[in-house]
């Protein structure tokens, strides 16, 4: 059975392996003593970091070395190791929360669960320049409310869960000692809390069922051990690490994680900075001064080249194949390799293979994506969007404003509808029209007409004739289907079959797509010259689904007059429905709607069903004679593969361009 390309689907599971043994007592102590000695700590501090370290020994050798962290007005001195999830706590006062936090200025505290209490202030820095934090607190309570508001809205807004659940913490948090001071009086506590990596040491403890604030309160080491060997127990009950069963998978892979225990701080001469702004200078390094990320385009570039190299590095394509879907060999070159020189060829050829449901391929794409990043979905979307960007290296603008338009619109050129079952095959043009028209005729649309469409969103985007939603701003554009969308509704009927057959007819000639009419003829202007298609005239032509016939402005026959009518009875439709959202709309002063509990007259609803009814029987006859006579998309009523959304795909439009800037942009 073929796998299903789904919205859930991430990374590939990490193996899990047999967990250390919690160190003895005596190596934990070495490791702090080192620590006192080497950073001048005080004894709770060192503990705290010792304890939490799963080899102590080993990061005794390393405290002998630290690592050397430049940061504005001195260096700060580091320790590379591994600790246990369940010894260290994320910042309570993760700094992301900032704008959801409410002061006492606001006169909202204590007004409600998210003011109950007032923001943690500022960690500050342990008197004498030592490595360590103090955090002030009302009492425990106070963390526990912010624990769980730093909680909430770092699941919401920065969810690591996915990618922890299969493969752990893969990138090292940053821990300095923190001692909890209560003005409660309740006796201080001290731990390592993250100064980089609260969130993914959040998604950890959740995962655990661990409540991060009860950490300092509850750390025991003889508690740890017997935890860590009942889960050893497990995994090693399993005969292969494969098969270890899915939740203590999870588990193992969330006790441990890469950690840098940030143990000491070097002023620069002449420099009043003490640790806790030190710390505050490497955090701000990786938050608010980093560098500026790749970007979209260059992101997907850097996955569609992983993606081929991983196929062929598992021998599923040859190195001749994986170079010319590179776009690493020039048109004559790969017609000399047995390839086609047909840029629309390669776009086909591209799609489908990133679109591949055979597990093979599958698996490659996906140890691909997710070796670049454990936190990208693997959608139907995501897999055409990489793909475009190398169908992408086959233009020849060097415009980068008009190739950054032309990426955009390509993007949302190839349907999801691509990811259904077809090939991208080197038959001629005029063979694939055959194909596809019987399917047409057959009312059945399927695996020809996928490879044509596949084929001509190429020539159509590259060249200006389709192009995507250009926003609402100075723009009137009541179609505002993407340019997939638009080719799905051409490839199911004849007409539309002729036309992107036309549209690679023409490309491989060298010119625009020429307009034709439902049978295939080249439609000319009176003056007898070729009508070249644009962008609002194949939406005309070819409308979506439910918009009825094109309006024929003066009727000849019987069939435009059909036509017209089949028109005005879609406009109908929509207006109906339109109708029954505003009934829906009217609410109550509680919010609740009213006609939920008033209701419609029982006259009037027996009229209007009595009217839909009648409809409803006529359609499926209207559909079947349509069918009988020139074949219809039977494909639609199946369940759409598609994983587009209108909030995806929002993105993709131009604000505030214009059809004609928009169509000049792309070819002067």
């Amino acid at each position: 059975m073929e796998p299903p390309i789904t919205a859930g689907e991430t990374v590939l599971p990490r193996p899990v392996e047999v967990l250390p043994t919690p160190a003895l007592a005596s190596a934990t102590r070495k490791f702090a003593d080192k620590l006192i000695e080497r950073f001048n700590m005080q004894d709770p501090a060192a503990f705290a970091l010792a304890q939490a370290a799963v080899d102590p020994s080993a990061a005794r050798q390393a405290a002998e070395s630290p690592e050397r962290l430049p940061v504005p007005g001195g260096v700060i001195l580091a320790i590379r190791t591994e600790v246990w999830a369940r010894n260290i706590v994320p910042d309570p006062r993760n700094p992301r929360t900032g704008p959801s936090r409410r002061h006492p200025v606001s006169a909202l505290v204590g007004k409600g669960e998210g003011t109950r209490f007032r923001p943690l202030a500022e960690s500050i820095s342990a008197p004498g320049s030592r490595p360590e934090l103090f955090q002030k607190l009302a009492n425990q309570e106070h963390l526990a409310w912010a624990a769980q508001q730093a909680k909430e809205y770092v699941l919401d807004r920065n969810d690591w869960r996915d990618s922890i659940r299969n493969q752990g913490v893969m990138t090292e948090v940053w821990l300095a000692a923190t001692t909890f001071q209560h003005e409660d009086g309740t006796p201080d506590v001290t731990v390592p809390v993250t100064a980089e990596g609260s969130s993914r040491v959040t998604s950890v403890h959740d995962l655990l069922g661990l409540r991060s604030a009860d950490v300092p309160y509850i750390r025991d080491a003889t508690k740890l051990r017997s935890h860590i060997r009942k889960l050893n127990d497990e995994i090693s009950a399993a005969e292969d690490p494969g098969q270890v069963d899915p939740e203590a998978a999870i588990r193992a892979r969330c006790q441990k994680l890469p950690a840098l225990l940030l143990v000491g701080f070097e002023p620069n001469n002449g420099t009043t900075a003490d640790f806790g702004v030190a710390v505050k200078s490497l955090v701000a390094l990786r938050h608010v001064d980093y560098p500026k990320p790749w970007g979209e385009a260059a992101e997907n570039e850097a996955l569609a080249d992983a993606v081929v190299d991983e196929i062929e590095r598992q021998g599923l394509i040859t190195p001749a194949k994986a170079e010319w879907l590179r776009g690493a060999l020039t048109p004559d070159q790969a017609k000399a390799a047995g390839f086609s020189a047909d840029a629309a060829v390669r776009a086909a050829a591209i799609v489908r293979l990133f679109a591949e449901r055979d597990q093979r391929v599958h698996s490659a794409v996906r140890v691909a994506i997710t070796s670049q990043s454990t936190r990208k979905n693997i959608t139907t979307k995501l897999l055409l969007d990489v793909a475009s960007s190398l169908v992408m290296r086959s233009v020849a603008e060097e415009d980068d404003r008009k190739r950054e338009r032309m990426r955009k619109y390509l993007k949302s050129a190839f349907s999801g509808e691509l990811a259904r079952d077809w090939d991208a095959t080197f038959r001629e043009t005029g063979e694939l029209r055959a194909a596809a028209l019987v399917e047409v005729q057959k009312g059945e649309p399927g695996v020809a007409s996928r490879e044509l469409a596949a084929r001509s969103a190429y020539p159509l985007v590259v060249n200006g004739q389709l192009v995507g939603d250009r926003g609402t701003r100075s723009n009137d554009q009541p179609d505002r289907r993407h340019p997939g969308e638009v080719i799905d509704r051409m490839r199911s009927s004849a007409h539309g079959v002729h036309q992107l057959t036309q549209t690679l007819y023409d490309f491989s000639a060298g010119r625009k797509t020429r307009k034709v009419d439902d049978l295939g003829q080249v439609v000319r202007n009176a003056d007898g010259r070729d009508i070249l298609v644009s962008d609002s005239d194949l939406r005309r032509t070819f409308p979506p689904a439910g918009a009825g016939p094109s309006l024929a402005p003066a009727p000849e026959n019987p069939a435009e007059l059909l036509g017209n009518a089949l028109n005005g009875l879609a406009t109908a439709v929509q207006a109906l429905a339109t109708a029954v959202k505003k009934v829906e709309a009217v609410q109550s002063d509680d919010g609740t709607r009213v006609i939920d509990s008033l209701g419609a007259d029982k006259g009037d609803c027996e009229a209007w069903r009595n009217i839909l009814q009648d409809v409803l029987f006529k359609l499926p006859v209207w559909q079947q004679r349509s069918i009988q006579r020139r074949g219809t998309n039977a494909d639609d009523s199946s369940d759409p593969v598609d994983d587009f959304e209108d909030d995806e795909l929002e993105d993709d439009s131009d604000d505030g361009v214009s059809n004609e800037e928009a169509l000049t942009d792309v070819d002067d």
